[in-house]
Protein backbone atom coordinates (compact mmCIF):
# COMPACT_ATOMS: atom_id res chain seq x y z
CA UNK A 1 0.00 0.00 0.00
CA UNK A 2 1.38 3.36 -0.86
CA UNK A 3 0.07 6.77 0.48
CA UNK A 4 -0.01 9.74 -1.84
CA UNK A 5 -2.09 11.94 1.11
CA UNK A 6 -1.86 10.96 4.44
CA UNK A 7 -4.11 13.68 6.80
CA UNK A 8 -2.75 13.78 10.43
CA UNK A 9 -4.67 15.52 13.42
CA UNK A 10 -6.22 17.82 11.44
CA UNK A 11 -7.73 20.77 13.56
CA UNK A 12 -9.69 23.46 11.47
CA UNK A 13 -11.84 26.13 13.45
CA UNK A 14 -14.56 27.29 11.95
CA UNK A 15 -15.10 30.40 14.75
CA UNK A 16 -13.80 30.66 18.42
CA UNK A 17 -13.40 27.10 20.36
CA UNK A 18 -15.85 25.60 17.54
CA UNK A 19 -14.25 23.03 15.19
CA UNK A 20 -15.06 21.28 12.05
CA UNK A 21 -12.12 19.08 12.29
CA UNK A 22 -10.63 17.93 15.27
CA UNK A 23 -7.39 16.12 15.04
CA UNK A 24 -8.83 14.46 11.89
CA UNK A 25 -6.64 11.40 10.37
CA UNK A 26 -7.15 9.84 7.16
CA UNK A 27 -4.96 8.58 4.59
CA UNK A 28 -5.97 8.27 0.62
CA UNK A 29 -3.91 4.77 -1.21
CA UNK A 30 -2.11 6.00 -4.39
CA UNK A 31 -4.04 4.85 -7.70
CA UNK A 32 -7.51 4.30 -6.41
CA UNK A 33 -10.65 5.72 -6.15
CA UNK A 34 -11.24 6.62 -2.49
CA UNK A 35 -15.04 8.57 -1.75
CA UNK A 36 -15.75 10.30 1.23
CA UNK A 37 -19.78 10.45 2.30
CA UNK A 38 -21.34 12.10 5.08
CA UNK A 39 -24.68 14.15 5.56
CA UNK A 40 -25.00 18.05 4.73
CA UNK A 41 -22.37 19.87 6.65
CA UNK A 42 -20.40 17.15 7.74
CA UNK A 43 -16.83 18.60 5.91
CA UNK A 44 -16.52 17.28 2.76
CA UNK A 45 -16.34 20.48 0.69
CA UNK A 46 -14.56 21.72 3.23
CA UNK A 47 -11.99 19.14 3.23
CA UNK A 48 -11.58 19.29 -0.31
CA UNK A 49 -10.76 23.65 0.02
CA UNK A 50 -8.33 22.59 2.72
CA UNK A 51 -6.87 19.74 0.22
CA UNK A 52 -6.81 21.91 -3.02
CA UNK A 53 -5.14 25.35 -0.62
CA UNK A 54 -8.36 26.84 -1.19
CA UNK A 55 -8.68 27.30 2.45
CA UNK A 56 -5.15 27.72 3.95
CA UNK A 57 -4.29 26.67 7.57
CA UNK A 58 -2.17 28.25 10.28
CA UNK A 59 -0.39 25.18 10.29
CA UNK A 60 -0.09 22.85 7.91
CA UNK A 61 -0.91 18.80 9.06
CA UNK A 62 -1.39 17.12 5.45
CA UNK A 63 1.80 15.29 3.80
CA UNK A 64 0.90 14.87 -0.39
CA UNK A 65 3.80 12.62 -2.02
CA UNK A 66 6.03 12.79 1.16
CA UNK A 67 5.91 16.50 1.24
CA UNK A 68 3.85 19.06 3.11
CA UNK A 69 1.70 20.58 1.32
CA UNK A 70 2.83 23.93 2.03
CA UNK A 71 6.02 23.43 0.87
CA UNK A 72 4.89 23.05 -2.88
CA UNK A 73 4.89 26.11 -4.72
CA UNK A 74 1.73 27.39 -6.12
CA UNK A 75 2.49 25.95 -9.39
CA UNK A 76 3.95 22.61 -8.23
CA UNK A 77 0.81 22.17 -6.30
CA UNK A 78 -1.38 23.22 -9.62
CA UNK A 79 0.12 20.86 -11.56
CA UNK A 80 0.24 18.07 -8.38
CA UNK A 81 -3.47 18.49 -6.94
CA UNK A 82 -6.77 19.77 -9.27
CA UNK A 83 -10.44 19.78 -8.15
CA UNK A 84 -13.77 19.68 -9.39
CA UNK A 85 -16.58 21.59 -7.67
CA UNK A 86 -19.28 21.62 -9.95
CA UNK A 87 -21.42 24.50 -8.55
CA UNK A 88 -18.46 26.63 -10.08
CA UNK A 89 -20.59 27.47 -13.33
CA UNK A 90 -17.93 28.35 -16.17
CA UNK A 91 -18.39 31.42 -17.46
CA UNK A 92 -16.58 31.68 -20.62
CA UNK A 93 -16.70 32.29 -24.20
CA UNK A 94 -13.98 30.22 -25.13
CA UNK A 95 -14.67 27.37 -27.28
CA UNK A 96 -14.49 24.01 -25.81
CA UNK A 97 -10.77 22.33 -27.35
CA UNK A 98 -9.21 26.04 -27.12
CA UNK A 99 -9.85 26.43 -23.04
CA UNK A 100 -8.28 22.30 -22.60
CA UNK A 101 -5.22 23.71 -24.06
CA UNK A 102 -4.50 26.68 -22.10
CA UNK A 103 -5.47 24.37 -19.05
CA UNK A 104 -1.99 23.03 -18.85
CA UNK A 105 1.62 24.85 -19.03
CA UNK A 106 2.54 22.32 -21.95
CA UNK A 107 -0.21 21.06 -24.24
CA UNK A 108 -0.70 17.38 -24.63
CA UNK A 109 -2.74 16.61 -27.52
CA UNK A 110 -3.00 12.97 -27.08
CA UNK A 111 -4.65 13.48 -23.40
CA UNK A 112 -6.72 16.30 -24.90
CA UNK A 113 -8.49 14.17 -27.43
CA UNK A 114 -8.70 11.33 -24.96
CA UNK A 115 -10.90 13.19 -22.50
CA UNK A 116 -12.62 15.25 -25.22
CA UNK A 117 -13.74 11.19 -26.72
CA UNK A 118 -13.90 9.45 -23.50
CA UNK A 119 -16.74 12.29 -21.91
CA UNK A 120 -18.06 12.39 -25.16
CA UNK A 121 -17.95 16.20 -25.80
CA UNK A 122 -15.42 15.66 -29.27
CA UNK A 123 -18.76 16.51 -31.35
CA UNK A 124 -18.88 19.97 -28.78
CA UNK A 125 -15.02 21.00 -28.90
CA UNK A 126 -15.65 24.10 -31.33
CA UNK A 127 -18.85 25.52 -29.37
CA UNK A 128 -18.44 27.93 -26.79
CA UNK A 129 -18.38 26.78 -23.49
CA UNK A 130 -21.03 29.36 -22.14
CA UNK A 131 -24.00 27.62 -24.56
CA UNK A 132 -23.33 24.54 -23.08
CA UNK A 133 -25.52 23.09 -20.26
CA UNK A 134 -24.62 21.91 -16.81
CA UNK A 135 -23.76 18.29 -17.60
CA UNK A 136 -21.35 19.51 -20.57
CA UNK A 137 -19.60 22.39 -17.89
CA UNK A 138 -18.82 19.45 -15.30
CA UNK A 139 -17.19 17.43 -17.89
CA UNK A 140 -15.68 20.37 -19.24
CA UNK A 141 -14.19 20.78 -15.82
CA UNK A 142 -12.89 17.23 -15.40
CA UNK A 143 -11.37 17.47 -18.59
CA UNK A 144 -9.56 20.52 -17.50
CA UNK A 145 -8.45 19.13 -14.30
CA UNK A 146 -7.25 15.66 -15.51
CA UNK A 147 -5.06 17.74 -17.83
CA UNK A 148 -3.99 19.90 -15.77
CA UNK A 149 -3.01 17.24 -12.87
CA UNK A 150 0.13 14.42 -12.94
CA UNK A 151 -1.15 13.09 -9.50
CA UNK A 152 -4.63 13.98 -7.17
CA UNK A 153 -7.91 14.79 -8.54
CA UNK A 154 -10.94 15.66 -5.76
CA UNK A 155 -14.64 15.85 -7.22
CA UNK A 156 -17.06 16.82 -4.74
CA UNK A 157 -20.62 15.93 -4.69
CA UNK A 158 -21.42 14.80 -8.23
CA UNK A 159 -24.85 13.47 -7.33
CA UNK A 160 -25.71 16.77 -6.42
CA UNK A 161 -26.04 17.61 -10.41
CA UNK A 162 -25.80 14.33 -12.16
CA UNK A 163 -27.86 10.91 -12.38
CA UNK A 164 -26.56 7.90 -10.66
CA UNK A 165 -26.42 6.17 -14.53
CA UNK A 166 -24.09 9.64 -15.30
CA UNK A 167 -21.97 9.13 -12.34
CA UNK A 168 -21.51 5.64 -13.37
CA UNK A 169 -20.13 6.38 -16.36
CA UNK A 170 -17.80 8.96 -15.33
CA UNK A 171 -16.66 6.56 -12.71
CA UNK A 172 -15.56 4.07 -15.78
CA UNK A 173 -13.79 7.18 -17.43
CA UNK A 174 -12.00 7.95 -13.44
CA UNK A 175 -10.91 4.11 -13.83
CA UNK A 176 -9.18 4.35 -17.36
CA UNK A 177 -7.54 7.64 -16.96
CA UNK A 178 -6.24 6.16 -13.10
CA UNK A 179 -4.94 3.34 -14.95
CA UNK A 180 -3.71 5.55 -18.44
CA UNK A 181 -2.50 8.80 -15.99
CA UNK A 182 -1.21 7.12 -12.79
CA UNK A 183 -3.77 8.89 -11.19
CA UNK A 184 -5.40 9.56 -7.80
CA UNK A 185 -9.19 10.08 -7.67
CA UNK A 186 -11.02 11.08 -4.46
CA UNK A 187 -15.09 11.95 -4.59
CA UNK A 188 -17.44 13.05 -2.07
CA UNK A 189 -21.22 11.82 -2.20
CA UNK A 190 -24.39 11.65 -0.07
CA UNK A 191 -25.46 8.67 -2.64
CA UNK A 192 -24.28 5.65 -0.84
CA UNK A 193 -25.11 3.96 -4.20
CA UNK A 194 -21.99 6.23 -6.24
CA UNK A 195 -20.06 4.82 -3.04
CA UNK A 196 -20.26 1.62 -4.46
CA UNK A 197 -18.27 2.28 -7.52
CA UNK A 198 -14.98 3.14 -5.26
CA UNK A 199 -12.51 1.42 -4.13
CA UNK A 200 -12.51 3.01 -0.48
CA UNK A 201 -15.20 4.24 1.43
CA UNK A 202 -14.60 6.81 4.16
CA UNK A 203 -18.03 7.65 6.49
CA UNK A 204 -17.53 10.83 8.64
CA UNK A 205 -19.92 13.10 10.25
CA UNK A 206 -19.42 16.26 12.42
CA UNK A 207 -15.80 16.46 11.08
CA UNK A 208 -14.73 13.13 12.24
CA UNK A 209 -14.47 9.60 10.58
CA UNK A 210 -16.36 7.15 11.87
CA UNK A 211 -15.91 4.13 9.88
CA UNK A 212 -13.81 3.04 6.89
CA UNK A 213 -12.85 0.17 4.37
CA UNK A 214 -14.12 -1.32 1.70
CA UNK A 215 -17.44 -0.42 0.07
CA UNK A 216 -19.48 -3.52 0.78
CA UNK A 217 -17.84 -4.16 3.75
CA UNK A 218 -18.55 -0.29 5.45
CA UNK A 219 -22.59 -0.31 3.85
CA UNK A 220 -23.20 -3.61 5.67
CA UNK A 221 -22.71 -1.77 9.01
CA UNK A 222 -26.72 -0.35 8.89
CA UNK A 223 -26.40 0.71 12.33
CA UNK A 224 -22.91 3.18 11.42
CA UNK A 225 -24.61 4.41 8.32
CA UNK A 226 -27.82 5.61 10.42
CA UNK A 227 -25.71 7.32 13.19
CA UNK A 228 -23.88 9.34 10.30
CA UNK A 229 -27.59 9.93 8.77
CA UNK A 230 -27.05 8.34 5.32
CA UNK A 231 -29.44 6.07 3.40
CA UNK A 232 -28.25 3.02 2.60
CA UNK A 233 -29.11 1.55 -1.09
CA UNK A 234 -32.18 -0.61 -0.97
CA UNK A 235 -30.71 -3.83 -2.52
CA UNK A 236 -27.91 -3.49 0.57
CA UNK A 237 -29.95 -2.72 3.23
CA UNK A 238 -31.82 -5.66 2.14
CA UNK A 239 -29.15 -7.81 1.59
CA UNK A 240 -28.29 -6.36 4.91
CA UNK A 241 -31.38 -7.80 6.27
CA UNK A 242 -31.44 -10.95 5.28
CA UNK A 243 -27.73 -11.85 6.01
CA UNK A 244 -28.16 -11.14 9.05
CA UNK A 245 -30.94 -13.80 9.50
CA UNK A 246 -28.62 -16.19 8.01
CA UNK A 247 -31.03 -16.35 4.69
CA UNK A 248 -27.72 -15.41 2.54
CA UNK A 249 -24.18 -15.39 2.95
CA UNK A 250 -23.36 -12.03 1.26
CA UNK A 251 -24.32 -8.66 -0.18
CA UNK A 252 -25.86 -9.03 -3.27
CA UNK A 253 -26.68 -5.82 -5.11
CA UNK A 254 -28.78 -7.36 -8.50
CA UNK A 255 -31.73 -8.57 -7.56
CA UNK A 256 -31.86 -11.51 -9.71
CA UNK A 257 -28.90 -12.73 -8.33
CA UNK A 258 -30.59 -11.84 -4.42
CA UNK A 259 -33.52 -14.14 -5.62
CA UNK A 260 -31.60 -17.39 -6.94
CA UNK A 261 -29.65 -17.12 -3.89
CA UNK A 262 -32.78 -16.96 -1.57
CA UNK A 263 -34.24 -20.25 -4.00
CA UNK A 264 -30.63 -22.52 -3.41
Amino acid sequence: MEVIININNLQYEVKKDSFLFNDLCMYIEKNKITCISGSNNCGKTTLFKILSRENTLPKSTIIIDGKDKMDYSRQEYREMVQAVFPHKYLKNEENVFDYLCKQASTINMEKIEFVLEELNLMNKKDKEIDKLDEIDHIKIQLAAAIIKSNKIILIDCLDSYLELSEIKKIYNFLRKCMKKYDLTFVTTTHNLEEALYSDELYIIKSGGIIFHGDPLTVLSKDNIINKAGLRLPFMIDLSVKLKDYDLIKSIELKPERLINDLWK
